[in-house]
């Protein structure tokens, strides 16, 4: 049990570096290149032909990987000052509920944005030489990461290896 527990923690650190480093990066490269296309227009008076398409299917990737990214790191809005002054039993019942909860979600948005994703076909961006399922692929991804850490997540409460206070958002006091 003790290295399938170890296992686990490896892939949690492995996946929060990587959540991380995509996160990261599609912020500066959305930056990057709004920066560049707001330039572009009115500085040089020449509008590049991505400058819409390309950011608006970064942002709805970061979107959706960035759902799981919040996840993983419990920085999702929460309301939970009324679970907080709850006897810990009633806090694990309440959080394992929640996990429940956002799983059967994460499904549906597995579920559904991969219909969609298959939906799109071969299909290419207009101004950008990309494949639209590149973009919207993070959708059925997103959900399927926010499934994976809200199970792994609710057997760990199950078995008291996770604290109900380790699963609320961090407060400010």
């Amino acid at each position: 049990m003790e290295m399938i527990e170890k296992i686990v923690q490896r892939l949690d650190a492995a996946l929060l570096w990587v959540l991380d480093a995509f996160v990261i990066f599609m912020a500066g490269a959305l930056l990057v290149l709004l920066n560049y296309a707001v330039y572009s227009r009115f500085i040089l008076n020449s509008s590049v032909s991505w400058g819409e398409e390309l950011p608006a299917h970064m942002l709805a990737a970061l979107t959706f990987i960035g759902a799981a990214y919040l996840t993983r790191t419990n920085e999702h809005l929460g309301f939970d000052s009324v679970v907080r002054s709850l006897p810990e039993i009633v806090q694990r019942v309440i959080m394992g509920l929640n996990l429940l909860m956002m799983a059967w979600l994460g499904g549906l948005l597995a579920w559904y944005g991969g219909k969609a994703v298959l939906s799109f076909g071969a299909r290419q961006l207009i101004s950008v030489d990309l494949p639209v399922v590149l973009f919207r692929g993070a959708m059925p991804l997103g959900g399927a990461l926010i499934v994976l850490i809200c199970l792994v997540r609710f057997v760990g409460l199950m078995m008291d290896r996770i604290k109900p206070d380790d699963l609320m958002t961090q407060s400010d006091g």
